[in-house]
């Protein structure tokens, strides 16, 4: 006599591969995301830490994107840190996020201001040809395009 197998697990077994995929999904998608401040400025020092300029370029704001090309960025950061100072990777230790609300950002003669700012001071700290050093940055981001992206000061 023939059994008849039940679909029941079958279709159990179905349903969880797709809940798992959704989840994987959104999981794999919200860590790429640039909804949290905290997390871009975290996101950007670590491409920064792993010598990957082009993805930590790719996080600057537009108008940060104006004052560096990305090759030149690239070409800089890499012949500056790594090939001037020695530096193979270096430690970074951000800050508490602090809403600045209005903030001025400048270029050349040209002033944007920005509102809903966020920033956080980030130190990083470098075991170079020339000794252990550490270089103090203020990181802003602001919103653009519903992405929170990153901007510099160059207000001095």
């Amino acid at each position: 006599m023939r059994r008849k197998r039940k679909p029941l697990p079958a279709i159990l077994i179905g349903l969880l591969i797709i809940v798992a995929g959704v989840f994987l999904t959104k999981c794999a998608f919200t860590s790429f995301s640039s909804d949290d401040p905290e997390e871009v400025v975290r996101e950007f020092y670590n491409y920064e830490k792993e010598g990957d300029f082009g993805s930590s370029w790719e996080l600057f704001h537009s108008e940060m994107q104006k004052r560096f090309s990305k090759g030149d960025y690239i070409e800089t950061k890499n012949h500056v840190f790594i090939g001037h100072m020695g530096v193979e990777t270096f430690e970074v230790e951000i800050g508490e996020i602090e809403n600045i609300g209005e903030w001025e950002y400048k270029q050349g003669d040209e002033v944007d201001t920005f509102t809903d700012v966020k920033a956080a001071e980030v130190d990083m700290i470098y075991e170079s040809d020339y000794g252990l050093m550490t270089i103090s940055q203020v990181c802003y981001v602001a919103q653009e395009k519903g992405e929170w992206k990153v901007l510099w000061d160059y207000n001095f």
